[in-house]
């Protein structure tokens, strides 16, 4: 698995070719990969499995907790995770041309802290479980699941910080001096689509209704609302054009499945307000036949761009189409 090239707390974002170091230049990749296990030991049952990677789950926890590269630490004062590197972009929001990150998300990024708050809640239930059965030092495991109970008490206070009332929706980002990222993004949307989800039933409804309004198109989510000054509506022009419009406005297929997510979470009787028809229709007929591309333009009729197939993009209408 990914856990075995942990390093520092991290999992590396890219394999290069053989003979090269992995990339470890991602803070939400080893989130992923706990979210990721949490969701196999649910469909599973498999305890023997999490007693062979709990190891690395508390290497995780442990590298944190104490800080690691790129200034990633835990905010002793609100329980978040926090980020500060000039000249990187650590979330799935990544491109950066002549050393200036094109989407800056340092500092506190509001779907990192989520699926922070979420690793928390599991990290407790494994904890938790593995004391029960005996594998392992039973009284410290349970000792570590109240802490990590605790401190996930404490992030889901603390993710209110990202709450904007006037809008209705969660800030993005929470700088370094603690200013507000008020660009409505799909990061929401993830945020929502976790296991474990720190927001109000309330909250949740008001989000994806704004979501589904700025953001939903027949093809995914937009990564940036059309009204927003930074804006772009097609990916087009030259490598850096097209770098500089991939997460400011490019649809991602990948992101209707986080939204499926969210939205059945917060309207269980309520319709989807989607049609798959638009991307079934791509699937069978447009651009590599048989797949989803990798992208589309924000602006309609919103032309296929990027790569012609892209697995997340497939994975995630395979995972919800129904």
């Amino acid at each position: 698995t990914f856990g075995r090239y942990c390093r520092h707390g991290l999992i590396p974002n890219v394999f290069p070719d053989v003979g090269e170091e992995p990339a470890y230049n991602s803070i939400d990749a080893v989130l992923w990969w706990i979210e990721t296990l949490g969701l196999y030991l649910e469909a599973t049952q498999d305890w023997q499995f999490l007693a062979e990677q709990f190891p690395v789950v508390q290497q995780i926890y442990k590298a944190f907790m104490g800080g690691t590269r790129y200034n990633i630490q835990i905010d002793a004062t609100d329980g978040l995770v926090s980020w500060d590197a000039p000249g990187v972009a650590l979330t799935w929001m990544d491109v950066v041309i002549e050393g200036q990150p094109i989407t800056p998300r340092n500092g506190k990024a509001v779907e990192i802290n989520a699926l922070w708050y979420s690793a928390l809640c599991w990290m407790s239930q494994w904890a938790e479980r593995l004391s029960q059965l005996e594998l392992g030092d039973s009284a410290r495991l349970a000792k570590q699941a109240q802490r990590y109970s605790q401190q996930a008490q404490q992030v889901t206070a603390s993710l209110q910080k990202f709450w904007n009332p006037q809008i209705g929706y969660l800030y993005d980002t929470i700088d370094p001096d603690d200013g507000r990222n008020s660009q409505i993004r799909p990061n929401a949307v993830l945020a929502l689509s976790l296991h474990h989800c720190g927001f109000s039933e309330q909250q949740r409804r008001a989000i994806v209704d704004l979501a589904a309004s700025r953001l939903l198109t027949p093809y995914g989510l937009r990564s940036l609302d059309p009204a927003d000054p930074d804006y772009i509506g097609k990916y087009t022009g030259d490598s850096q054009q097209r770098d500089r419009s991939y997460h400011q406005g490019t649809v991602w297929a990948w992101l209707i499945g986080p939204f499926v997510r969210a939205w059945q979470r917060a309207y269980p009787e309520k319709p989807l307000p989607f049609d798959w028809q638009p991307l079934l229709d791509h699937f069978l007929n447009d651009a590599c036949i048989h797949s989803i591309s990798e992208i589309f333009d924000g602006d309609s009729p919103h032309a296929p761009k990027g790569a012609i197939a892209q697995a997340w993009s497939v994975s995630e209408v395979i995972r919800h189409y129904q």
